[in-house]
């Protein structure tokens, strides 16, 4: 037991050596609980939640804590799966491995837990502080679980990132806080019965297993599946190391570009998730979202109106620049964190900055415009635009300058520190601060961030024939122009060092 102590509190030091993610840990889940619960409570009294009034923001405790527990997870095992094996291998012996890796994880994850719950206790109060804090402890336990699994299953940081992400978003913006409705398939998703326990109602069908029991079975379920695969695949010692090759070509900056595409189309699994899992996303959206009446403040021939439209319309169209933000955010952290090497050597060969620049940000783009397409395709099904030109600017110009934000956050934070800030962000700007669901206009204070003039734009074209939104248009403009300089900077900088 001295022993398995003792390696937690090495896995635990381990983690700490970058104090920034001990610092995003805490940060990240008081900010986004703070701007999130209050616009949550509204949204639940307008689609007619007849709950515990008190308990409407609760679970935005869990979402926080969930998502940085399952990242943190994931990114425990995958860093150190080669480690670990030799440890095993070692005499340390694979029990008392997975044991520590899971102390160590539930540790981190408690630690966001608390913060969480301290910036609900700040932001709205807690009424019922049994549920809140069970139900967060039970929403971490379940994510490590998930992140802990994927970690040892999937090789790739970008890949298995983007399927705990992706996992979360289904878990959240289709579970019953945010789309206000139970449907058989919502029931699969991992925090499904946590929530409807942390706001204390009752389910849509009958069951001989209250919600609380079944969340207990997902949560213990979760963490037992965790250890089983993370004891497997401890246990086993075979390993592939990928080789890679550089190449060049005789016109620099296409062969940058063409060999960026390369290793990138060569992830089978990620073009996958790209194509996949938005077209999953944005049909459910439109599937489980209830066909109520809601308002939204638009602008027709220069005159603003009220207009009442249908929320299943609305939640499906907001659905495509929130999947995109995440999408590209992503795309630009683990494009660029994963080539930093490479781009270094490619400059030492004679890349000039502008070339290395290029070259990656139109792998960035490609990939964005690909999540584009697909979004915007599965979207028609449900719904049509009333001006598809505009529609498919806005989402464009969101996909593109979250591309440059995840580039950004990327080189500032690193990838699990860049990967908290790109949960934080495209949730709080797009999914939040620009979200027409949960009132007429969003909010003033939206105004500041990335995406507030591309949305706009494209809310427009979405239920106005008319553009009315050249300032708007103007603002996202600016927004791309100010991020692909700061990016060019940075380029620059990743070559400056090694040319000398």
């Amino acid at each position: 037991m001295t022993a398995t102590a003792r390696l937690t509190g090495r896995y635990l030091a381990e983690y700490a050596r970058r104090p920034i993610n001990l610092v995003l840990l805490v940060l990240v889940p008081l900010i986004f609980v703070v701007l999130a619960s209050g616009t949550i409570t509204d949204f639940a009294k307008v689609i007619g939640f007849t709950g515990n009034a008190g308990q409407l923001s609760a679970p935005t405790a869990g979402w926080a804590a969930a998502f940085l527990a399952g990242v943190a997870g994931f990114f425990q095992v995958l860093n150190s799966r080669d480690a670990d094996r030799r440890l095993a291998a070692a005499g340390m012996g694979v029990r008392r491995i997975v044991v520590s890796r899971l102390t160590s994880g539930l540790a981190l994850a408690l630690l966001a837990a608390g913060a969480s719950i301290a910036a609900l206790l700040f932001r709205t109060g807690i009424t019922d502080p049994v549920r809140t804090i069970a139900g967060t402890v039970m929403f971490v336990v379940i994510y490590l679980g998930i992140g802990v699994a994927v970690g040892s299953l999937v090789r790739s940081d970008i890949n298995g990132s983007l399927i705990v992400i992706f996992i979360w978003m289904f878990d959240v913006f289709l579970g019953p806080a945010m789309a206000g409705s139970d449907f058989w398939i919502t029931r699969l998703f991992p925090s499904h019965f946590v929530t409807l326990v942390m706001l204390n109602t009752a389910a849509g069908h009958v069951s001989s297993i209250s919600n609380l029991g079944w969340a207990l079975l997902w949560t213990f379920g979760a963490l037992g599946f965790a250890a089983a695969v993370f004891c497997v695949t401890t246990s086993t010692r075979k390993g592939r190391h990928a080789a890679k090759r550089k190449r060049a070509g005789w016109h620099r900056l296409i062969a940058g570009l063409r060999y960026g595409l390369r290793d990138y189309r060569r992830n089978i699994v990620l073009w996958v998730l790209l194509v996949v899992l938005p077209v999953i996303f944005i049909s459910l959206s439109f599937y489980i979202t209830p066909d109520k009446p809601t308002p939204v403040d638009l602008t027709e021939n220069g005159i603003s109106a009220v207009k009442i439209l249908s929320l299943a319309n609305v939640h499906g169209a907001i659905m495509v620049p929130i999947t995109l933000a995440f999408l590209a955010g992503l795309s630009g952290l683990f494009i660029v964190q994963g080539s930093l090497e490479a781009d270094a050597r490619l400059a030492i060969a004679g890349f000039r900055p502008r070339e290395i620049l290029s070259s990656r940000l139109g792998t960035i783009v490609a990939a964005s415009l690909l999540a584009t397409a697909v979004s915007l395709g599965v979207t028609s099904i449900d719904f049509i635009p009333e001006d598809w030109g505009w529609f498919i600017a806005g989402n464009v110009l969101v996909a593109v300058t979250y591309g440059m934000v995840g580039v950004l956050v990327g080189v500032l934070f690193g990838r699990l520190g860049g990967l908290y800030m790109m949960f934080l962000l495209p949730f709080i700007d797009v999914g939040l601060a620009q979200n027409i669901m949960f009132s007429a206009a969003p909010p003033g204070w939206g105004v500041i961030l990335p995406s507030r003039g591309a949305v706009r734009v494209l809310v427009d074209a979405a239920f106005t024939p008319t553009f009315d939104q050249l300032g708007e248009l103007i603002l996202a403009l600016a927004w791309l122009i100010v991020l692909g300089a700061v990016t060019a900077v940075i380029f620059r900088r990743i070559a400056k060092p090694k040319r000398a």
